[in-house]
């Protein structure tokens, strides 16, 4: 009987460790989008964006980007530049759960241009999926 009461405990200590919490999916789904984004691969990036993403910034103008959609990424990806997964510098921050919606705070950007994202998720089906995106520039000194 001992040994199956310790056992059972054994066991569900690793289990507990093996699940993954819900900030560790979270972060593991924002990832996924960004790097992915840099690297071109749409098709690994676009499993992490619901279907009615919504993503826009403000310009460093001060005025608002157009929407970008799933398709609108897509298309933005065949254009730009790849950035190697070695110099990829983001850090998710921020992550605030209630229930099956969530935030976090995305710090990313190119070497030489960096910006904030502002990223909301649902869980849905048993996933994380990014819903929303609002970035915005980091601030210049002389703005």
């Amino acid at each position: 009987m001992k040994a199956t009461l310790y056992l059972a405990l054994v066991l569900s200590f690793f289990y507990s460790k093996s699940q993954a919490t819900d900030e560790d999916q979270i972060a593991k789904c924002i990832e996924g989008y960004i790097t992915n984004f840099f690297l071109n691969d749409y098709s690994k990036m676009e499993v992490n964006l619901h279907e009615r993403l919504s993503k826009r910034g403000v310009n460093q103008d001060g005025k608002l980007s157009e929407d970008y959609s799933k398709s609108d990424l897509k298309e933005l990806m065949q254009t730009k530049p790849a950035l190697p997964f070695e110099i990829q510098k983001n850090t998710i921050s921020n992550i605030e759960v209630s229930n099956r919606v969530a935030t976090a705070i995305l710090d990313t950007g190119y070497p030489r241009t960096r910006w904030k994202e502002y990223i909301q998720l649902a869980k849905l089906d048993g996933n994380w999926i990014i819903m929303d995106v609002l970035w915005c520039f980091e601030k210049i000194d002389d703005q």
